[in-house]
């Protein structure tokens, strides 16, 4: 066993770097430009994303803590990991001492092991929210989601920092050669697989499985709230009719109670007797004719005892008409509340989503690269381990657009800030 893993490690080393640059001036800038235009977008990207939760309180969810935690691992990529990796291309062989060496391959893997856990936090946290609305929002909270970050990052640590420390010397004598710079972890196959599939393909089994749960859980939602909005429509339009009823009745007289007379039955009313006094509480007139049926041409002053009861109706008619309103304008409220909740809901969705596919896509390449390495004992070109390593730190610089493309808010957010360091440096 010990000879085969030698000999996967000879393999490795040899594929990766042989101490001499491989590649010609015209590679080196080609390679350096686009490594390092790549750091600077990784790096610019996820500051925005800090910044744009740190200066807009809209942005100040639990969720978006998680995008926070996921934003400061990438930042760190940006910062350390691409350019480390792109000297160590770029020259060939390691030029740092072989502590350097030793703290990147911890920060590299403990940063990277962090932000796969933080995407499945993310996964797992918008899949409760969905599936238990009413239990997991009355423990989810900002401390809560302080503890499972740290846990998530406390977890890569472990998971990492030990073995790749520990795993680089044996009997006190360091194994890797000064010029190279790899993880002597995983020169076992053994323990390539055990890497791989707790820090890559569980992780990506599980949020493939929550997302289209996450999804199924949406399209429901959706499908139940476009059925209560037919309803809410339907009682909506039943409280128009009842208050354009009610609106009807107030404007004209019941028939039964004769408060409407034509000039045959009665003479002209005396004008000071019809003259409106300030303390009067309704205006007999407004009780006169009917949007129905001709105007009379004149209106006798209803009796004391019509008076009364006109008020009395009046007084209860108002009531019903601001209980009805009072019911339409909640019914009109709670649609744009449901509105405006699927919009969000749908939002996050898709920046889940986004996030899930850069991560599957971006990360594939080279843990399968790694699994038949491992297995089949192949010696693999440098420049697919290279491609498959550098795709891993694109994602980084992948997951802010992620955020802008499907969240407005961030959207906007990011063109503010834009604007205003434009300002300042002009």
């Amino acid at each position: 066993v010990g000879m085969l893993q030698l000999f996967y490690l000879k393999n490795i080393s040899m594929s990766r770097f042989d101490g001499s640059c491989p590649y010609s001036t015209a590679q080196v800038v080609l390679i350096a430009m686009v490594t390092t235009s790549l750091s600077i977008v990784t790096i610019t990207g996820n500051i925005l994303v800090i910044l744009s939760i740190n200066v807009n309180r809209h942005l100040r969810t639990v969720n978006n803590y998680f995008l926070l935690s996921l934003a400061v691992a990438d930042l760190v990529i940006g910062l350390v990991s691409m350019n480390l990796y792109t000297l160590y291309l770029l020259q060939g062989y390691w030029p740092l001492r072989a502590a350097l060496c030793d703290m990147w391959l911890v920060v590299d893997r403990v940063v990277s092991g962090a932000s796969v856990l933080n995407l499945l936090i993310i996964s797992l946290d918008r899949y409760l929210c969905m599936t238990r609305p009413f239990s997991y929002p009355t423990w989810r909270s900002g401390r809560m989601a302080a503890l499972m970050i740290g846990a998530a990052w406390l977890l890569s640590f472990v998971l990492w920092a030990p073995a790749i420390l520990c795993w680089q010397t044996n009997g006190g004598k360091r194994v890797v050669p000064d010029n190279q710079c790899y993880t002597q972890l995983l020169a076992s196959p053994a323990v390539t697989l055990g890497t791989t599939l707790p820090t890559f393909y569980l992780p990506a089994v599980i949020m493939v499985t929550l997302y289209s749960r996450l999804s199924a859980a949406s399209m429901n939602r959706l499908n139940a709230y476009l059925l209560e909005r037919g309803a809410l429509r339907m009682s909506s339009s039943s409280i128009k009719d009842f208050l354009l009823k009610r609106r009807s009745w107030l404007l004209s007289s019941d028939p039964g109670s004769e408060l409407y007379l034509n000039q045959s039955d009665y003479s002209a009313p005396n004008p000071k007797k019809n003259q409106k006094s300030p303390g009067d509480a309704a205006e007999p007139e407004a009780i006169c004719g009917t949007p129905e049926g001709p105007r009379p041409r004149a209106c006798a002053r209803p009796s004391r005892e019509d008076e009364s009861r006109f008020e009395n109706e009046s007084s209860s008619n108002t009531d019903h008409h601001r209980t009805a309103s009072a019911a339409f304008s909640s019914c009109r409220s709670q649609e744009r509340r449901q509105r405006r909740a699927i919009a969000r809901e749908r939002r996050v969705t898709r920046t889940i989503l986004a996030i899930v596919l850069a991560f599957i896509i971006t990360w594939t390449p080279y843990n399968v690269l790694a699994v038949i390495a491992a297995i089949g004992h192949i010696v693999i070109p440098s420049v697919l381990w290279t491609t498959g390593y550098w795709l891993c730190y694109v994602n980084s610089a992948i997951n802010p657009c992620c955020y802008a493309l499907c969240n407005v808010t961030f959207r906007k957010t990011f063109c503010g800030l834009l604007r205003c360091c434009s300002r300042k440096l002009q």
